[in-house]
């Protein structure tokens, strides 16, 4: 099972459905510790993410690679030139 600790919990990895663009799809990290935290994604190249068995087969630390780089998804993903913005308003 594609599964890592992570943050304090556990989180199980399964490939989505959705294509977000043209070769490539998601991995979806759930929480199984708790309800109370929103799943996180990850887009992924479809050529070698085709099947949930490639998931599976991942070792515990490609899924923590993944996890990193995963964004919650109640929390929207800036470019980078959309941060220093953020942090120029902030600093005023």
């Amino acid at each position: 099972m594609a599964t890592i600790k992570a943050d304090g919990d556990r989180w199980k990895a399964r490939l989505g459905r959705d294509r977000p663009r043209q070769g490539y799809r998601v991995v979806l990290f759930f929480c199984e510790t708790t309800d109370q935290r929103p799943y996180r994604v990850v887009e992924v190249e479809e050529t070698k993410f085709a099947t949930q068995e490639d998931v599976e087969k991942l070792s515990k630390a490609k899924l923590r690679e993944l996890y990193a780089q995963s964004t919650s998804l109640d929390v929207p993903r800036l470019r980078s030139d959309e941060i220093q913005d953020v942090r120029k308003k902030a600093a005023r």
